[in-house]
Formats: C-alpha cells, sequence, structure tokens
C-alpha cells in the first residue's frame, strides 16, 4: 500500500491518505482531551491536543480537519462526556486557526482579528441559547454568584477587606443585570486569549516540526497523463536532498522493462531507498526520467510501493478490510485469491494486530495486487522477517511477474534474493555499475549450544522463571513469555533466537529494565534491572524510533550523556562503529537505516553499558557493515570484557561474537537438547 501526503489540496471526496491522517490525528487529539479531563489537574494538557489538528489544518484541507473533529469529538464525548468533547472543539479551533493562517503566510496580526471575529460569533450563540433556555441561565448565575460569593467570604476575613468583598458582590449583581453584554464580551476576551495562547504555543512547535524533513516520504504525482509507468528509463540521474551538501544517488543510468523482476543491490548509503523513490515518483535534481505515462503511485494499473516496515503501511482491523483499503469507487478485487496467493488463505477475518510480521508483508503484497499494479517496487521487505518469513515472501515476490502483468523492482541485501531476479543492478559504484559489493549471506539457525543452566564468570544478568503477560487481568490477555530462566556472565556473548512472535522483543525490554515481568524476577548485578534503568543499554530493533534528536552529534552527546560541543568524543564515538566524522552535522533523517543503526549503537557504547542487548542489529546492514559491525563487537567482548546479548532471526557470522546460544519458542525457553533437536 501506498502514502499520500504533502501539501496538496483538491477538491472532491476524502482520499485514502487524507483519511488515514484524519483518523490518526483524531485519536491523539481525542486521547489528549480525554486525560486533560479525566486526570486532575491535568487541564493545561489540553493544548497538546493542538498540535495533531494544527498539522492537519498545514498540511491538508480543511475537509480532513473537519473529518478528524468529528471522529474525536465523538470518542472523547463517549469517554469524558461533554468536557472532552469542547475540548477536542477547542482544540480543533486553536490548531485549525494556527495551522491555516501558517500555511497562508499570514502571522499575529490575522490571529487577533480572527479570534475577535469567533468570539463575537460565539458570543452571539452563548447569548441566544440563554435567552431561550431560561432555566439554564438562572442556574448558570445562581452557580457563578455562588462562586462569587465565596470569593468575597474569602477577602472579608483580611483586615479592612469587608468594603471590598461587599462591593464584589454589588457590582456583580449589577452586571447580571447587563447579562448578555457580559457574557457576550467574556466570550470575546476568552476565545482572543485562549487563541494568542495557542498561536504562541502551537508556533513553536510546528517550526520545529516543519524544520524536519521528511525525505523518504512518497509523493503522489500530479501528472494527469494516463497511467503507465513502465518501461523507465533513467539517464544520468542524481538526487541530492534539501540542505545536503552531496548526492545521494548517483549518476545512475538504468532501465525497467515491463514484465521483469531486477533486484536492486549497493552498500548502506549507495542510494537504493533513494533510487525507489525516483521511480515512485519524485523528481531527480539532475539527469532525466522517462516513461509511457504518469506513475501512478497508488492507482489502479500504476506503481505500488511495499516497504521494509509492514506496520507502517497496514491500516485495515480486519486482513481483509486492508486488502480493500483505498481502493476507488466501483472497483472490486477477488480478496480471497489475492490472500491464497500470498499465502494467507483463510485469514480474510483475522485482525491484522495478532500477525507475525512475515505476515504483514505478505498482507502488504496482497494490497499492493488488488491494485494490479504495473510497477511493484520492494523495499527491504525481508530483512525485518525470520528465516521461515523471509523464504515465504520471497516464494511469493519471485512468482510475481510470471503470474501479473508488472514489473518488479526488488531492493535487497541478500545474494539468494537477488539471484532469483532476471537482472541485478548494483549503486555501490557511480552509475550503478560496480559489482564489488558483497552480499549478505543466509544461514541455517544455530543449535542452542548450552543449557540456561550455564556458568563462566560472575553473573550479571540473572532471570529466574520471568512470565510476561500483556493485559494481564482482561478479556484480551496474552501471554507472551513463561518460566524463562537462564543467567548472562561478565563478558558473555549470548544468542537469542526464534521466529517472529516467539517473544524476542518481550524478554530484551525486560533484560534491560524498560519493562517488569508479571511475575519472576531479572536481575543485574544481584539488584533488579528495572531500578537500573540505562545501565543496561538497548538497541531497538527499528532504529529510527531510537533516534530523538535532529543531529548525529546531537543524538550520539545526549544519548551518552556528555555536550555535543565535544567534537572528539563524539568522532571517537562514530569511528567506534566505523562511520566517518563527517557524518557528525548531518540530519538524522539524511541518514539510511544502517547508518542510523551504527549511530544508535555509538551513542550507546559511548556511555560505557554494563551490558549491551542488540535487537535485530543486522537488519538493513549491507555485508561489509554486518562484518565491521560484528568485529567490533567481538573485539569489545573479547578485550573490554563487554557483555553482549544479541536477539536475531539472522545468524551468519554470529559464532564468534555469541558462542552461547538459547532458543524461544512460543514465549518458553526450550533446553538444549530439545532445541537442538527441533532446530537441526
Amino acid at each position: 500500500m501506498t502514502a499520500t501526503g504533502g501539501q496538496t489540496r483538491r477538491s472532491g471526496r476524502l482520499r485514502p491518505g487524507e483519511l488515514a491522517q484524519a483518523s490518526v490525528m483524531a485519536a491523539l487529539c481525542a486521547a489528549t482531551a480525554i486525560i486533560a479531563v479525566v486526570v486532575p489537574f491535568a487541564a493545561a494538557l489540553s493544548l497538546l491536543g493542538t498540535v495533531p489538528m494544527g498539522l492537519l489544518a498545514y498540511r491538508y484541507r480543511l475537509r480532513v480537519l473537519i473529518t478528524a473533529t468529528v471522529a474525536g469529538g465523538i470518542i472523547a464525548f463517549l469517554i469524558a462526556g461533554m468536557g472532552g468533547f469542547m475540548t477536542v472543539i477547542n482544540c480543533a479551533y486553536i490548531g485549525g486557526l494556527t495551522g491555516i493562517v501558517k500555511r497562508r503566510g499570514r502571522g499575529t496580526p490575522t490571529v487577533i482579528l480572527a479570534s475577535l471575529v469567533a468570539g463575537a460569533l460565539f458570543g452571539v450563540a452563548v447569548v441566544a441559547a440563554l435567552t431561550v433556555l431560561a432555566r439554564l441561565r438562572h442556574l448558570i448565575f445562581e452557580s457563578v454568584t455562588a462562586n462569587i460569593d465565596g470569593v468575597a467570604a474569602v477577602l472579608a476575613r483580611f483586615p479592612d477587606m469587608q468594603g471590598a468583598a461587599d462591593r464584589l458582590k454589588s457590582d456583580f449583581a449589577t452586571a447580571l443585570e447587563y447579562w448578555p453584554y457580559v457574557f457576550f464580551g467574556s466570550s470575546i476576551l476568552s476565545i482572543a486569549f485562549v487563541s494568542l495562547v495557542g498561536w504562541w504555543a502551537l508556533s513553536r512547535v510546528l517550526g520545529r516540526l516543519l524544520g524536519v524533513p521528511d525525505v523518504h516520504k512518497l509523493e503522489s504525482s500530479a501528472d494527469s497523463a494516463p497511467v503507465a509507468p513502465v518501461p523507465t528509463t533513467l539517464h544520468d540521474v542524481r538526487f541530492r536532498y534539501p540542505t545536503a551538501d552531496h548526492d545521494a544517488l548517483g549518476p545512475v543510468s538504468m532501465t525497467v522493462e515491463p514484465g521483469e523482476h531486477l533486484a536492486v543491490t549497493g552498500a548502506n548509503g549507495s542510494g537504493k531507498t533513494t533510487l525507489m523513490l525516483v521511480l515512485a515518483g519524485r523528481e531527480p535534481t539532475a539527469g532525466s526520467v522517462q516513461r509511457p505515462g504518469a506513475v501512478g503511485l497508488g492507482k489502479p494499473g500504476g506503481t505500488a510501493v511495499i516497504m521494509q516496515h509492514p506496520e507502517s503501511q497496514v491500516l485495515g482491523t480486519r486482513v481483509a478490510d486492508d486488502v480493500v483499503w483505498g481502493l476507488p469507487p466501483g472497483m472490486s478485487t477477488d480478496v480471497h485469491r489475492l490472500l491464497a496467493e500470498v499465502g494467507l488463505d483463510g485469514m480474510a477475518e483475522r485482525d491484522t494486530g495478532g500477525l507475525s510480521g512475515g505476515e504483514l508483508q505478505r498482507l502488504a503484497v496482497a494490497a499492493a495486487l488488488s491494485r494490479e499494479p504495473s510497477l511493484l517496487i520492494a523495499d527491504e521487505v525481508t530483512s525485518m522477517v525470520d528465516q521461515d518469513g523471509r523464504d515465504g515472501l520471497m516464494a511469493v515476490l519471485s512468482g510475481l511477474t510470471e503470474h501479473h502483468q508488472m514489473s518488479l523492482v526488488h531492493i535487497t541485501h541478500y545474494n539468494d534474493e537477488a539471484d532469483s531476479a532476471d537482472r541485478t543492478v548494483n549503486l555501490s559504484g557511480n552509475g550503478g555499475a560496480a559489482d564489488n559489493t558483497e552480499m549478505v549471506e543466509t544461514a541455517a539457525a544455530p543449535k542452542a549450544t548450552v543449557n540456561s543452566s550455564h556458568r563462566g564468570h560472575a553473573p550479571v544478568l540473572e532471570l529466574t522463571d520471568v512470565s510476561h503477560e500483556y493485559g494481564s487481568g482482561t478479556p484480551w490477555a496474552t501471554t507472551a513469555l513463561r518460566d524463562i530462566t537462564f543467567t548472562v556472565n561478565e563478558g558473555d556473548g549470548l544468542l537469542i533466537h526464534g521466529l517472529n512472535g516467539s517473544g524476542k522483543s518481550t524478554l530484551a525490554w525486560i533484560m534491560a529494565g524498560l519493562a517488569e515481568p508479571t511475575s519472576g524476577t531479572c536481575l543485574l548485578d544481584g539488584a533488579p534491572v528495572s531500578d537500573q534503568v540505562g545501565a543496561v543499554a538497548l538497541s531497538f530493533q527499528a532504529a529510527r524510533l531510537q533516534l530523538m534528536r535532529s543531529r548525529v552529534d546531537l543524538e550520539i552527546a545526549s544519548a551518552a550523556g556528555f555536550s555535543y560541543r565535544d567534537r572528539d568524543r563524539v568522532v571517537d564515538a562514530l569511528a567506534m562503529v566505523g562511520l566517518d566524522g563527517g557524518l557528525a552535522k548531518r540530519r538524522i533523517d539524511q541518514l539510511s537505516g544502517g547508518q542510523m543503526r551504527r549511530v544508535v549503537l555509538a551513542g550507546l557504547l559511548a556511555r560505557a553499558p554494563r551490558a549491551i542487548i542488540l535487537d535485530e542489529p543486522l537488519a538493513g546492514l549491507d555485508a561489509a557493515s554486518q562484518r565491521g559491525l560484528l568485529r567490533l563487537l567481538e573485539e569489545l567482548r573479547r578485550d573490554a570484557g563487554l557483555t553482549v546479548v544479541v536477539i536475531s532471526h539472522d545468524f551468519s557470522g554470529l559464532d564468534d561474537l555469541c558462542p552461547r546460544t538459547l532458543h524461544l519458542e512460543n514465549g518458553v525457553l526450550m533446553p538444549a537438547s530439545t532445541a537442538a533437536g527441533g532446530m537441526a
């Protein structure tokens, strides 16, 4: 499936991308509003709800903002009552006003004028409503009068303040005689004040967010020509991202022929993802791209893209719903046939939240095929799934060009995947003609070599009868781990492997102290690891989620706890993971996936952790980067005594780093003998 975005605002019904954005932002605003109403003294948090609404108003049509407001208001009303509903309305008003004013390049005077008009309209509505609803008016008068009497009583307790207290009550009683003017004026003043506060706060947030370029965003083309993306010919194509000082791609000359299966390979940072963007319609900064018609991104018969992280493109709650999400009105597809083709036969009614990584990727393939694309681009789609999932995906992908009238461009690091293509383009050298990049070798899963009671040097991490259940106590409770017991010793190298969904990532979070087990204990140097968060470093499976700063040097310094002005330490940290010091000033969003992973590792190692847990550390890395990273970790383990735990479904080359191997199956740690027999 593909996403449309950007600031394109067209007339007509909501497009799938707009509807998806409205849904997500409505949920965020509603959640903020509910917290602000339900949690005591949290009303100020309602300002956070203006951020998603402001982004919608800035980037999309007014219709998208209205849709999000209606959806968010209904959710908040059902959970938090009228207070939640009015909070969403307020967030939509402030966010919408700010976003629209910013989009049109206006400033504070426009906000003041708009807020005065809005306040006047609101004031007229309030006066009209209270004129008709007399009983409600009297109730409000009595409530406000009681509050004023309370304030007056407090004032009267102070010396010489009795007169002021009597004057307050007298003046308020007089003001109530002119209540239409009071309510009209207070409406204008309150809305103007709230609008200016919201404008000031949200302007700064939007300024920060808009300053972060979404460089890898797919963009829908405005080309109105008939859809015909292949054959595609690139001639001396170069691409440079905004504010970058070098080309991310090129020069590249290549052709994608109708009906061919083309593999694209190359080292991390060689421009593979950038090439995907160009093939999907991004205009190059130099060179030319020739097609017989429009790219048709996401359109029937056009171009479809399957991304590395399937969670980012699965929108339906049911499998069948996701397959047809965003199809044009009147277009039908045989959902069950497509699901059977990708190996998901009989799963149409399954909840997408319960699918494994490999199943999610197959679902993404089915959703792409529902549009009958002429060009399908698969960007590192197997890097986040286990070997079984990878084999299943490749069985599907390798046969697509035989069963469909389409071209397939598959971006990959794996040698066996590239070998299944009709032709390979390597981006390692200028022009994409080099063939000196080694491909990642696949390997069979290792057997469990040592059972969990292994004892060597002093224990660092000790897990005893650890079990974990998500949604404990609810009808949706799911057991992720059960009775896990093992020890990780000083300087140990331990590989924990298992299929997707076996509980590996949950175990990693518990060992890092970021989650507490439902039962059992996880100790670091004899004390609960949850009380020592940070002492065990954890590298996430999705490296981008761990990068919180805008620039490489800021990220490393923040993670390690020193000043980013200490350039020598930043450069040393980068060198430690095989990155050039020149990357220090690079924006995070200008890095490749493999570079992001190594930047995360640089920040973690620079703070000298007691142990380090690497969740799928080899995913997305080319062969040379994998080899360099493993060599670095082996040296740190051997020479510095670093304790390393690797959780991975990639096994090639891990023998020296991880002499010990444990096997997880359905949340249970298998004994050495059982695992050995099962994995042989």
